[in-house]
């Protein structure tokens, strides 16, 4: 069906509170029954979840803002809405919802004051909106230690307000998840109502709880920090890079899906992901809304396992299809070689003819073909393929040349495949402790100017990858790891802003996607950093090593320790010294411990 793109324009440009809040107005501009459909039901969404939509966009602006503080925010917004419903011709109503969320924000002296909103709050409204983006910090160490609330209080919570209840917890999960996307936590909160109305009936509520409720908890980390990659890519690499990185993630989804239909879709995402980002929470539901539409209006031909996820709501039926339903099956007719663009006579053609085009068309068709392959390597052979192309079509025999394609992407995935199996045989072998001992020991030697927080962070959540990933089957295995390291190195290298480290890497930082895991691989240490003087009192102990939680962290501050001041020390020499510091623990045991400690620590000495 024709989409009435006039229409289209005319709704951006038109009242956006309006468009927030009324549905009728927002029809009337519509044409095409299918864009009134999906119009309908994300509008209706949206008037019927004021209070949670506008939260989410509050407490991912102001992360540490108390739930009193965002509360007042989302009453102005919503006597705002009724005033401009009343009255739709007043100038202040012609401004888009983010801007007006913004300008509440920075309209409360005392807020902007206590949580140093003056830099933002003194921009125009696009500056504004760049700078709110770039405050957002994904490390939340400065929130409260989430504390895990008593099932009984919960249950009564629940039942006196559902909606305030519900309000709190999307409150919680939006300010710890400041770049997941505002469908997507709605979405959560709206599984956890579930959960509460079925497991508060339960006579073990404990049990229940914690069964159901423990897969949204994880949903929530695997699905943030998926989206808060992906917004990184866009801030480093611009719509070029992301178009790029969802080429390869849809086809593999969706091996039927065709070039064209493909095409159609990559050219709305880079600005539904902008939106979604920087917490546009408006148009970022109506753009989602729109690209799923267009996704379930063509199952026939892009997918026919999502017909259970299109029968959904907003927007529990956009996170079905994009992260519950599994790949599609490849064509029965799909060969495993991609022929054209290896064995063709006009390669050399297509690519002076259309470059990009014709690039990009080669990394779908070899995505559709090996949905086990992780995201970087076939963008690695998108490198590969690229530059074996400028060279062999400069040869006298072309075909000759680049008809050895296949062998050298081949070659990359295997080599990369060695290394996913290599590093789930070192961790089955050392344990997940030993395994993290082995990771803050490499993370520090590469970047010893991370806090021990954060590389203790960064430590626990490659830990969390490969427990996830090495039991996989081998294909799955792979592509799981490769994909979650290139998720934490995302992270370490800044999501919305460029960080500072070191040179070396820095360097890796701003490599692409594609090399970003290889370069980090690649360094042994930092040559710029200057260990600290050594300081004894580090490397001391005493009785309060007998409390278990203080034997983890002294562990791994001894480990971090060592790298910071003996970069040089080899992974022997480490594990020997924990070794030492295990036997040390031994004087836990004993009668007489500060004695024993004193013994254990003038042996050391000598």
């Amino acid at each position: 069906m024709k989409v009435n793109t006039g229409a289209m324009v005319s709704i951006k440009s038109i009242c956006p509170i309006v468009l927030f809040f009324s549905l009728a107005e927002s029809l009337t501009l519509l044409k095409a029954p299918q864009h009134e459909d999906y119009l309908n039901t994300t509008q209706k969404f949206l008037e019927s979840n004021i209070r949670d939509v506008t939260t989410v966009a509050f407490a991912q602006f102001i992360q540490e803002a108390t739930y009193q503080e965002i509360t007042g925010l989302v009453e102005q917004m919503i006597h705002y809405r009724d005033k401009c419903i009343t009255n739709m011709q007043l100038p202040e109503c012609s401004k888009k919802a983010i801007h007006v969320m913004q300008d509440k924000i920075c309209g409360v002296k005392e807020l902007s004051a206590k949580y140093r909103l003056s830099e933002c709050c003194t921009n125009d409204t696009s500056e504004r909106r760049l700078c709110f983006f770039q405050r957002k910090s994904a490390a939340v160490s400065f929130l409260a230690p989430f504390q895990v609330p008593d099932i009984e209080k919960v249950c009564q919570e629940y039942e006196e307000d559902q909606d305030a209840f519900l309000n709190h917890y999307i409150y919680e999960i939006a300010r710890r998840n400041p770049f997941a996307f505002a469908p997507t936590l709605l979405s959560l909160a709206a599984r956890y109502k579930e959960v509460s109305t079925s497991c508060c009936q339960e006579e073990n509520k404990h049990e229940c709880f914690h069964t159901k409720a423990t897969p949204i908890t994880n949903d929530l980390k695997e699905i943030s920090a998926k989206q808060q990659h992906t917004c990184g890519i866009l801030m480093k690499y611009g719509p070029k890079g992301l178009k790029l990185q969802k080429v390869v993630e849809i086809s593999q989804k969706f091996p039927k899906i065709d070039f064209k239909e493909l095409d159609t879709l990559l050219k709305n995402i880079p600005t539904m992901v902008d939106e979604c980002c920087k917490g546009d929470v408006v148009h970022c539901f109506r753009s989602k809304a729109k690209i799923i539409n267009y996704i379930c209006s063509k199952q026939d031909s892009i997918s026919s396992r999502i017909r259970d996820c299109c029968q959904l709501t907003v927007p529990q039926r956009g996170e079905c299809i994009i992260f519950h339903s599994q790949n599609d099956d490849k064509p029965k007719d799909l060969s495993l070689r991609v022929e054209r663009f290896t064995e063709g006579d006009d390669v050399c053609q297509h690519l002076h003819e259309d470059k990009e085009n014709f690039l990009t068309e080669f990394l779908y068709e070899y995505s559709r073909r090996h949905a086990e392959l992780p995201l970087s390597v076939i963008l690695r052979i998108g490198v590969l393929y690229e530059k074996l192309l400028e060279s062999c079509c400069k040869t006298e025999n072309p075909k000759e040349c680049y008809g050895h394609g296949e062998e050298k992407f081949q070659a990359v995935a295997q080599e990369i495949q060695l290394i996913s199996k290599v590093e789930c045989g070192y961790f089955q072998i050392l344990g997940e402790e030993g395994f993290l001992n082995q990771c803050l020991l490499y993370l520090t030697k590469k970047a010893p100017q991370l806090s021990f927080q954060e590389l203790i962070s960064y430590g626990q959540k490659l830990v969390v990858s490969f427990t996830k990933c090495c039991p996989l089957g081998e294909e799955q295995q792979f592509a799981c790891i490769d994909n979650m390291v290139g998720q934490i190195l995302g992270e370490l290298c800044g999501i919305n802003k460029n960080r500072t480290i070191n040179p070396s890497v820095d360097n890796c930082c701003k490599s692409s996607p594609a090399f970003r895991s290889l370069c980090f691989n690649g360094l042994t240490g930092d040559d710029t950093h200057v260990p600290q003087a050594f300081l004894p009192e580090v490397f001391t102990f005493n009785v309060t090593l007998c409390q278990d939680t203080e034997q983890w962290r002294k562990r791994q501050e001894l480990i971090m320790n060592l790298a910071r001041q003996k970069p040089l020390l080899a992974v022997e020499q480490v594990m020997q010294v924990l070794s030492d510091f295990s036997k040390m623990i031994n004087c836990c045991e004993v009668e007489e411990r500060e004695t024993c400690f004193e013994e254990e620590m003038a042996g050391r000495k000598e």
